[in-house]
């Protein structure tokens, strides 16, 4: 006969970090369309920006950013985020630590096409005979008013501009789909823990949790050390 199988002491006190709690709040609220916008309009370009001229990224570093200015925009508004609404935010604030090209160069999408105009324009794709094979949605060809003006707004970029939109949106549309179908399985099937959520989980709890009775709560204080090791 099978012997029933011992149960794994590691898995069982991972899963006991962030027990799951009793009842749900919603997260999406006006605060955190505020958090969206600032996301999208202040810090998303100037990821992009860096990105695009100095060939780095801002990493991680932008989600926390983005949330401990909101947190303590809320404090000196005489309120508070909630855990859900600083999870919700940081989540949004995650896309900044994707801002990285198919080819792991910096500056979102666009660094793709940054690589692809250098290639229409390399002496290797000339000297192998390449440059007139590239079709026009990858890049414009070599000479092209667009690449000698070094712009965008162009309408030579429309094509590849085009391409990129459309994959981008399958891409997302293949990214909700299949990860929702897996979510449910590891989750609800398999009921295994989500392998970094507690650690996202804990920030956010550490943030809005840092005045507790008075005192400071321990995990704010972890939290400010890591924060500080880390800049």
């Amino acid at each position: 006969m099978l012997q029933a199988r011992a149960p794994d002491v590691e898995l069982e006190a991972y899963r006991g970090l962030m027990e799951p709690p009793d009842q749900f709040e919603d997260g999406f609220t006006f605060r955190t369309v505020l958090g969206a916008f600032f996301v999208g309009f202040i810090m998303m370009p100037g990821a992009i920006y860096m990105g695009l001229i100095a060939g780095v990224s801002l990493g991680s570093a932008a989600e926390w950013v983005t949330i401990i200015l909101f947190s303590e925009l809320a404090r000196r508004s005489f309120s508070s985020l909630t855990r859900q609404e600083i999870y919700v935010i940081y989540y949004i604030a995650g896309g900044l630590a994707g801002v990285i090209g198919g080819t792991m160069l910096a500056g979102g999408p666009f660094g793709q096409l940054i690589w692809n105009q250098y290639l229409v324009q390399s002496q290797a794709a000339a000297g192998f005979g390449l440059t007139e094979h590239i079709p026009r949605w990858v890049s414009p060809p070599a000479g092209s008013e667009a690449l000698l003006q070094r712009t965008f707004l162009h309408r030579a970029w429309i094509p590849p501009l085009t391409v990129l939109v459309i994959s981008q949106i399958l891409a997302r549309a293949e990214w909700f789909c299949l990860g929702y179908f897996l979510f449910r399985i590891t989750s609800d099937v398999e009921r295994l823990p989500f392998p970094l959520a507690p650690v996202a989980a804990q920030g956010a709890t550490a943030l809005a949790d840092a005045e507790d009775d008075g005192q400071s709560n321990w995990r704010w204080r972890v939290f400010a050390i890591g924060m500080g090791i880390g800049l």
